[in-house]
């Protein structure tokens, strides 16, 4: 399951690297076309230049005000994968004496019969409490930004309007280390954040993402305009607030609920397997006379008797 999750992050990482690196044809006189520049640059170019227009010229609050729109839209998405998050979380706590256990069978199997049982235990008790092999891992809401800062990736590069525009004195069209390292910092602060109470087990899981996210940021950011790094700063900081009403108004709900459910949840009784009858015991069970044959041999003296 480790080495799944590490498989999906890059993958996940690579094809952020493969949006951002300008996946989108030229005509042969080298100006930008195709369906990317079309239909994801062309309108993201118009609904920027027409919200700075309405903004007083600023592009750097219409970035803004995009974001922010783009964070509400996935919002539900996001306090859904919040939510299957949390409850996998609550629920391994909750298995954790039998998830030991089965742990200890699967590092003490040598046959591979006795690994293949271990394994089945071990989906039999994820299936019994409802829970996903996977850890309730969900990058959806990643992979649907990222057709939006691809367009703003290269909508700042390819306009002159919101190149050579200013935003609290810099430049968006050109890269700022200071925005870069803040933006960084942001989803630093937001990993933290997402790590509270939770158990030393799960944080030291979590923590390769934990470094992971905020330096992939750093570096999109760092070699990105400004204009998206103002964008990854402000998703952010919007970010850290969404995970701090997510751990502290949503959690303690999610895990009274969980418990609830386990404790109506019957108890399952332990298989245990039946012992055979000790060698002795059962030659006297075999050697005692049949209750039918004396049953007639008492019969056939009173029928004698009788006559």
């Amino acid at each position: 399951m480790k080495n799944f999750k590490k498989l999906l992050l890059s993958g996940t990482l690579l094809s952020v690297m493969v949006f951002l690196s300008g996946c989108m044809g030229h005509d042969s006189d080298g100006n930008p076309s195709g369906f990317i520049y079309e239909f994801l640059v062309v309108p993201t170019q118009q609904v920027i230049i027409q919200l700075a227009e309405l903004l007083g010229g600023s592009y750097g609050l219409a970035i803004i005000v995009i974001t922010l729109v783009v964070r509400l839209i996935i919002l539900p998405l996001n306090l859904s994968q919040s939510k299957k998050s949390i409850i996998q979380q609550e629920k391994m706590a909750l298995i954790k004496p039998e998830m030991e256990e089965v742990q200890k069978k699967q590092k003490s199997a040598v046959t591979a019969e006795e690994k293949a049982a271990a394994q089945q235990e071990l989906m039999s008790l994820y299936k019994d409490n409802n829970m996903s092999m996977l850890g309730g891992i969900g990058c959806l809401p990643l992979l649907i930004q990222m057709p939006i800062f691809t367009a703003m990736f290269q909508a700042i590069n390819l306009s002159k309007e919101i190149g050579n525009s200013t935003f609290l004195g810099f430049s968006l069209g050109n890269q700022n280390i200071a925005l870069a390292i803040a933006a960084g910092a942001v989803y630093f602060v937001q990993s933290y954040v997402s790590m509270i109470g939770l158990p030393d087990e799960q944080k030291k899981q979590m923590r390769t993402m934990m470094y992971v996210s905020p330096i992939m940021i750093l570096m999109v950011s760092f070699t990105s305009p400004a204009g998206l790094g103002l964008y990854w700063f402000v998703g952010g900081i919007f970010a850290v607030f969404q995970t701090l009403i997510t751990n502290f108004i949503f959690k303690p709900r999610i895990k009274a609920q969980v418990e609830a459910e386990a404790r109506k949840r019957p108890a399952k009784p332990k298989r245990t397997i039946k012992q055979a009858e000790p060698v002795a015991q059962q030659s006297k069970v075999l050697n005692q006379p049949s209750n039918k044959t004396n049953g007639r041999g008492r019969n056939a003296g009173k029928q004698q008797k009788n006559r």
